[in-house]
């Protein structure tokens, strides 16, 4: 059975909303924004007014771990599949002091899952690990306003609101 990620369409506006947000910022000359750009802007030898959306949705894209606003469109719209890169959003190397147990397959992390209460299944590329979700989030320094959402599968269609608190509060802890 192929099995789709869940759609987090809330977080994937998020992103096109910040990406415009950073749009305007650039376009004001404000410095931080145009940093984050300056990258970019070296490589294509771009100039603040040759600044486009697209710029700002590829390089926020990045920061979020994924390859490009379109792998960030493909994952967050719930079209990518289990087994192709789904980017490194929900892993943060704070939290790799944590024990976290890693796998190659969906259906090993599943069945590891299934026998550990507490535990959190969380995709990283091609992976998977499962992490402790209140020390994860203690890592992190998140605060949930429904702590319960880290628990959501983000497999399937069931739990699409938990997912995409989920995902958004991760995109706005990472961009903010």
């Amino acid at each position: 059975m192929i099995q789709q990620i869940t759609p987090a369409s809330r977080a994937l506006t998020e992103v096109k909303i910040l990406a415009k947000k950073h749009l305007k910022a650039c376009q004001a000359g404000d410095a931080v924004a145009l940093d984050k750009l300056a990258s970019l802007m070296n490589k294509q030898g771009l100039t603040q007014l040759d600044i486009q959306l697209k710029h700002c949705q590829s390089v926020l894209a990045r920061e979020l771990g994924f390859t490009d606003f379109n792998h960030c469109q493909r994952v967050l719209s719930g079209q990518a599949l289990i087994g192709e890169d789904l980017g490194t959003l929900f892993h943060n190397r704070r939290c790799d002091t944590l024990l976290n147990h890693w796998f190659s397959s969906f259906d090993e992390a599943q069945a590891f899952l299934n026998q550990s209460p507490q535990m959190v299944l969380l995709p990283y590329k091609k992976q998977f690990f499962v992490v402790n979700g209140p020390d994860y989030l203690d890592a992190l320094g998140l605060v949930l306003n429904d702590p319960d959402c880290i628990y959501c599968t983000w497999l399937g269609s069931e739990t699409v609101a938990g997912y995409e608190a989920f995902a958004l509060t991760l995109i706005r802890h990472k961009l903010t």
